[in-house]
């Protein structure tokens, strides 16, 4: 049987020619935004893989990297997964008491092909595309898109499905206290299709499938576990593209698929932290990029947010890029509000358009570029405020300030809130301030208002300075 590429876009499935092409032959299915982008042109570059076995298709998908994937679906591992969820009495309960469901999500991923089409074919449930104008029983959806409707004051559902990316913690706690909406987040990837579930509004860990099998394996200089799993949904054969063409890979039936997530588990659950190279030390903490993203977008600030790392002098520290028009100052006062300190980014870049790959997702090295050079600006502008300035008895509080922040800060504005001071350069501060008053500053000192702002310590010198003589 040839292979055939399919933009497949919704009517390609409502249609029927899914199901003809499966028939005749294999379908290698791109989403329909591939179109007319250079990620066409990588796939047109050398002949279509073959697939050898009956009623099989391809999900193309592309990483970080934006060069395409295709994922080899057989249809026994579609049926399967299909079997196990139209069984659960909650899937089936979701669906059933529901006349019709709302999809949000493309059918060209598994996610969408599974719960957006597949699923509630099974079942005898009409499929809409789109928002509804009134409360709806089911959306098959994602955490970003409930976010905007929540934002945006629309209908929310009774009910909804959602994957992709782990359920932002803030919307969780938002959407619990609101009440009147119960939530099934799936855990899972193109490769492995379903892997857990949970109750985000309830459950901090995912609950992992009955019939995975798993392997926990240490993560060298890391206390998580990456999750390694065998499963029945599991695809083992893929085709990367490279440059003499389309290279199969295949999981041995024994080995254990690498799943590349990171997390501890125990018999509560799972418990991810995030991607294995999406975490860093920061602050003595391990911290996972994509949590903090996720975190993030809890907030309902404007714009989209995407964390990198950043290297500094002790390592590696946080940097967040921002479409949305908030300044620097601004998130960073939301964020010190509502993050542990070890969340919270040392460079903020703002108010700019999204570097993208050809396959429209962010191009994660090309905004780590920006950051670690917006950094280093900063780091430079630093050094030479200080070489330019020796701090003694007769330099001023603005002098001292400007030589640890790099710019001269406004006399109200708070030093940590809108400046983003952190605790190493608060040290920095205060060890500057008792080598020009020539007097150490009491820990009972240290901790009131004073040391908020410029005015403040200003006024707190010419207060120590008076009793001093």
């Amino acid at each position: 049987m040839a292979s055939v590429l399919r933009f497949a876009n919704n009517e390609y499935f409502l249609s029927g020619n899914f199901e003809s092409d499966l028939k005749y032959q294999n379908p290698i299915l791109v989403d329909p935004l591939w179109k007319g982008t250079k990620l066409e042109t990588n796939l047109n570059r050398f002949p279509l893989p073959e697939l050898t076995s009956p009623n099989s298709f391809c999900l193309v998908t592309s990483g970080s990297s934006g060069l395409p994937k295709m994922v080899w679906k057989e249809w026994e591992e579609i049926e399967n997964e299909i079997s196990y969820w139209t069984r659960d009495l909650e899937v089936r309960s979701l669906y059933l008491d529901s006349n019709k469901v709302y999809v949000q999500v493309p059918l060209c991923h598994l996610y969408g092909l599974l719960w957006g089409y597949l699923i509630p074919k099974s079942l005898g449930i009409p499929i809409e595309f789109g928002f509804p104008q009134q409360e709806e029983k089911l959306w098959i959806t994602s955490a970003p898109l409930l976010q905007k409707t929540f934002s945006e004051e629309r209908p929310l559902p009774q009910s909804a499905v959602v994957s992709g990316m782990k359920f932002p913690v803030p919307l969780s706690r938002i959407l619990r206290d609101k009440g009147g909406i119960s939530l099934l987040e799936i855990y899972g990837s193109t490769e492995t299709g379903g892997m857990g579930r949970r109750d985000p509004l309830r459950q901090n860990r995912f609950q992992l499938l009955p019939g995975l099998e798993t392997k926990f394996h240490l993560i060298e200089g890391m206390e998580e576990n990456e999750l390694q799993i065998q499963s029945p949904f599991l695809s083992r054969k893929s085709f990367v593209l490279g440059n003499q063409g389309w290279t199969k890979e295949e999981i041995p039936p024994n080995e254990y698929y690498s799943t590349g997530d990171s997390g501890n588990w125990s018999e509560l659950g799972w418990f991810l932290l995030g991607r294995k190279d999406r975490i860093i030390k920061h602050n003595g903490k391990r911290v996972s990029l994509d949590r903090i993203e996720s975190e993030i977008l809890g907030l309902s600030l404007d714009g989209e947010f995407f964390c990198v790392p950043v290297s500094d002098d002790y390592g590696q520290t946080i940097g967040l890029f921002s479409t949305g028009t908030l300044t620097a100052p601004e998130i960073l006062h939301v964020l010190r509000k509502e993050l542990p300190e070890s969340h919270l980014p040392k460079v903020v870049i703002t108010n700019l358009s999204l570097p993208k790959l050809p396959n429209g997702k962010p191009d994660y090295p090309a905004i780590t570029k920006l950051c670690n050079e917006e950094y280093q600006r900063i780091q430079n502008q630093i050094t030479k405020v200080k070489n330019t300035n020796s701090i003694d008895s007769h330099s001023s509080v603005m002098e001292i300030l400007e030589s640890i922040l790099g710019i001269k800060p406004e006399p109200g504005k708070h030093l940590v809130y809108d400046y983003g001071m952190d605790s190493i350069q608060y040290m920095d501060l205060i060890l500057k301030l008792e080598r020009k008053i020539e007097y150490k500053i009491p820990e009972e000192d240290k901790r009131t208002s004073y040391f908020a702002s410029l005015s403040g310590i200003e006024e707190y010198i010419k207060e120590k300075l008076y009793l001093l003589k």
